[in-house]
């Protein structure tokens, strides 16, 4: 039964997040987890960033790539954000102002974002933007990476400490009983 109720529930978790309203709540999850969430968006942004410069530079014109960056970020709310800048472009108006009051984008992320659309160097801003993105976050995993490791140790011990106190605890009040 118990693992009848397991595979059910893998079965109805991955059915509810095959849904739209499902994937957003995960990604909303995601981005918001303690430690890995910073992580998983300034990974997420800088995906953005390059693919969007990388596109302006090629050629692309904006609209286009910014639906064909808007995919390539790989979160629900990050896209979500992204095609309402989409939306303001086609307007006729800047870029970042709709990523700043989505407020899924860091103010130094949308201050570039800025500066490079009145410097008329967009595309140039981006990649720059997604080579310190991708650096610093480097840097973050590495010393999440470094941290876990002690704490793991820490739990293992606790574990440990556990079983030995639950295997002597009945020895010595046996011994006490004699």
């Amino acid at each position: 039964m118990l693992l009848g109720a397991i595979v059910g529930s893998v079965w109805l978790t991955r059915r509810y997040l095959a849904t739209p309203e499902g994937r957003r709540k995960y990604d909303t999850w995601r981005l918001n987890i303690i430690g890995v969430g910073p992580i998983i968006r300034s990974l997420a942004v800088s995906r953005f960033c390059r693919i969007l410069g990388t596109l302006l530079h090629n050629g692309v014109p904006i609209l286009r790539s910014l639906q064909i960056s808007k995919d390539a970020t790989g979160n629900v709310v990050l896209s979500e954000a992204i095609g309402l800048a989409a939306e303001n472009i086609s307007a006729g108006k800047s870029l970042a102002r709709p990523l700043k009051s989505s407020g899924q984008f860091s103010t130094e992320v949308v201050e570039m974002i800025a500066v490079g659309e009145e410097a008329n160097s967009l595309e140039t801003v981006l990649i720059d933007i997604a080579d310190n993105m991708e650096r610093r976050t480097n840097r973050q995993l590495e010393l999440f990476v470094r941290l876990l490791e002690p704490v793991m140790l820490l739990l293992m011990a606790v574990v440990i400490l556990y079983v030995v106190i639950a295997l002597l605890l009945p020895v010595f009040q046996g011994a006490g009983a004699v």
